[in-house]
C-alpha cells in the first residue's frame, strides 16, 4: 500500500508543478511588463518627434515666416547700407 500512495503523491506534486509553470510562462514577468512599457513609451516618444518636426517644418515654410524672413533681410540690407554711407565719407 505505501507504494501506491507514494506514487500517488508524486503524480499529485508533479501535476502541481506542472500547472504552477504554465501559469507561470501565461503571466507576464516584471522584466516583460517593463520592455513592453519601455516600447511604449518609446514609441509615444517617436511619434510626438515626428509630429513635432511636422509642425516645425510646416512653420518654417508658411507665408508668414517667409515674409518676416524677407521683410527682417530687407532691413538688415537698408541698416548696413545706412552704416557704409556713415563711414564711407569719414
Amino acid at each position: 500500500m505505501r507504494p501506491a500512495v507514494s506514487i500517488a503523491l508524486i503524480l499529485v506534486a508533479l501535476t502541481v508543478l506542472a500547472d504552477s509553470a504554465q501559469a507561470q510562462s501565461t503571466e507576464p514577468t516584471l522584466t516583460k511588463k517593463l520592455e513592453n512599457f519601455q516600447n511604449k513609451l518609446q514609441a509615444f516618444a517617436d511619434s510626438i518627434a515626428d509630429k513635432t518636426k511636422a509642425a516645425f517644418q510646416e512653420l518654417h515654410h508658411s507665408e508668414f515666416s517667409e515674409k518676416t524672413r524677407n521683410w527682417f533681410s530687407e532691413q538688415f540690407q537698408k541698416m548696413k547700407e545706412k552704416f557704409n554711407e556713415q563711414f564711407s565719407r569719414d
